[in-house]
C-alpha cells in the first residue's frame, strides 16, 4: 500500500461524547468481518463528510467495532483512507474485464457496445453509490489524496473506456463532438442521480426500476440508432 498519505496527520480527534461506545466481544454469526465493516463505514463517512471532517471514532461506531480494532487493522485515518482506495481499485479491476469484452464487441457494433456500456456503468453505479461522492470530496482543490485517486481509480477506468468511446465516435453513433466532455457528462448523468440525497423525495433510493429508467434516459440522450 502507498505510504504517501500515511505520513499525514495521524492524531485522532478528541473523543466525541455523542458517539456511544460499542461493546467488545465476538461479532454475531454471519456478520461481515470487522475489516469489511470498517471499510464500508469508512467509505460512507469519507463520501459524506470528507477526509478532514471524518472521525475514526465515528467510523468505528458505525461499523460496530472497538477503536482498538481500527488501530490494529489500519493504524491511522490516513491508512484507513488508503485501504478504502485499495478496496475500490480491486473492485474496479474486476469490472475492467467486462469493459474489455464490451470494447472487443465495439468493433462489430459500436452503437450496441455503447448501450451495453451504459447498462454496465449504471449497474456499477447502483452498487457503489458512494464512490462518486468519495472522489468528489477530494476534487475541490489539488492535494495528495486526489493524486492517488487519479492514479489508482480515475485513469485506469478512463483508459478501459477509451476504446469503446473511440469506436462510437468513429462510427458517429453518439450525440457529441468532444470526446472528453462527452465522457464527463455521461458519467455524471448516470452516477449522480444514484448518489444518496436528502433532496430526493425518497432519499435517493435506487431500485431496479430506477436503474432501468436511468439507463433508458442516458441511451436516449447520448446514443444514436
Amino acid at each position: 500500500m502507498s505510504t504517501r498519505v500515511a505520513a499525514q496527520e495521524r492524531a485522532e480527534p478528541a473523543v466525541d461524547t455523542a458517539v456511544p461506545a460499542r461493546p467488545r466481544g465476538r461479532r454475531p454469526a454471519g456478520a461481515v468481518s470487522g475489516r469489511e465493516a470498517l471499510l464500508a463505514a469508512a467509505l460512507s463517512a469519507f463520501a459524506r463528510n470528507g477526509y478532514e471532517a471524518t472521525s475514526l471514532r465515528v467510523i468505528a461506531a458505525d461499523a460496530g467495532v472497538d477503536m482498538a480494532l481500527v488501530a490494529r487493522l489500519f493504524g491511522s485515518k490516513a491508512d484507513l483512507w488508503l485501504a478504502v482506495v485499495d478496496f475500490l481499485a480491486e473492485r474496479q479491476a474486476e469490472g475492467r474485464a467486462k469493459l474489455a469484452e464490451i470494447a472487443a464487441f465495439a468493433a462489430q457494433d459500436p452503437a450496441e457496445a455503447m448501450r451495453r456500456f451504459v447498462r454496465f456503468y449504471a449497474e456499477v453505479s447502483a452498487r457503489g453509490r458512494e464512490v462518486p461522492a468519495f472522489i468528489m470530496q477530494e476534487s475541490g482543490q489539488p492535494n495528495e489524496r486526489l493524486d492517488i485517486l487519479v492514479e489508482r481509480l480515475i485513469l485506469p477506468f478512463r483508459d478501459a473506456c477509451r476504446p469503446i468511446f473511440a469506436a462510437a465516435f468513429r462510427a458517429g453513433v453518439v450525440n457529441a463532438t468532444d470526446p472528453v466532455l462527452f465522457a464527463r457528462m455521461m458519467f455524471a448523468s448516470i452516477s449522480l442521480p444514484m448518489v444518496p440525497s436528502a433532496l430526493a423525495p425518497d432519499g435517493g433510493r435506487v431500485t431496479p426500476e430506477r436503474v432501468d429508467a436511468i439507463v433508458a434516459q442516458a441511451i436516449a440522450l447520448f446514443v444514436r440508432g
